[in-house]
């Protein structure tokens, strides 16, 4: 990489950097940006930006809204927030990741190859997504990614986001969710469901190692939960929408929240290539 890489560091829980999520993370950053773009992309996100904003366009009535300065929470290796600020009517977009070897080793890999001389445009950040030192109603945007389901507490980690967005801002939330059908003992075994030796080769983890997802920071919301988070926060839902890849395990599934469906040819990645899309706005006080 030539050109000097600048990064901002906002507080965060020194804590975090012992927890299994964090260190894999660091393991997946260290491996990756070694190969490369293509390597950071396939290994760690799963999808492309040109997919990543086929998708984003596809959730109504959001992309013309998206302008003005934006915040992505646990934005990893910057993929999405530089697909973002490619739209001109971006000024800029922070980029707030946990794991500061995924900021500094992935991060100028990305944005380069996405957004080539306009990089700058994406902030990078090493922080916490709930503790923003942004002033409050100072941002027109907030989006994430597969990062809201790793928040230990959903509900102060929306908080934060209300306190920086305007009053007219958007919160847009791409992530994963169950039917509100789903038992609390099923939830409960796909948390301790132990990763298997294909999944820790791929990670670059000891294959002797035990690991359980809810080890790795997951977490298993329904669609209800999700709303409650949204309520308590102070967040009103505009829209959602369910993105799936057309494959014959989601034209067989059904979600019970009446959400309507939209399938594509290309794949979304990660939890069965099917993501839930809402779209909040700070309620009014």
């Amino acid at each position: 990489m030539s050109g000097q890489f600048t990064l901002l560091v906002w507080k965060y829980d020194k804590q975090f950097r012992t927890n299994q999520e964090y260190l894999g993370n660091k393991i997946l950053a260290e491996k990756t940006s070694e190969k490369g773009y293509d390597a950071i992309i396939s290994e760690y996100v799963y999808i492309d930006s040109p997919e990543v904003e086929k998708t984003i366009k596809l959730i109504p009535n959001v992309y013309d809204k998206i302008k003005g300065i934006g915040i992505d929470l646990g934005g990893g290796v910057g993929c999405i927030s530089s697909t973002i600020a490619k739209n001109p009517n971006v000024e800029k977009i922070f980029c707030v990741e946990l794991v500061e070897e995924v900021v500094k080793l992935c991060q100028p890999i990305v944005k380069k190859q996405i957004l080539k001389d306009q990089h700058e445009k994406v902030i990078s950040v090493v922080g916490d997504y709930n503790f923003l030192e942004l002033p409050d109603n100072s941002v027109d945007f907030a989006i994430s990614w597969d990062a809201m389901h790793h928040s230990q507490d959903p509900v102060i980690t929306f908080r934060e986001c209300k306190r920086v967005l305007k009053k007219n801002g958007i919160f847009i939330i791409i992530d994963r969710a169950h039917n509100n059908s789903t038992s609390d003992e099923e939830i409960e075994r796909i948390l301790n469901i132990t990763y298997d030796e294909e999944f820790l080769k791929k990670n670059y983890r000891r294959l002797d190692e035990k690991l359980t997802r809810k080890e790795n920071g997951e977490h298993e919301y329904r669609f209800y939960e999700w709303k409650e988070f949204f309520q308590k926060a102070g967040f009103e839902l505009i829209s959602n929408v369910i993105i799936k890849t057309k494959t014959k395990e989601n034209l067989k599934l059904k979600n019970d929240d009446n959400i309507k469906e939209i399938f594509t040819e290309y794949e979304l990645g990660a939890f069965g290539n099917r993501k839930i899309a809402y779209v909040l706005s700070p309620l009014k006080e």
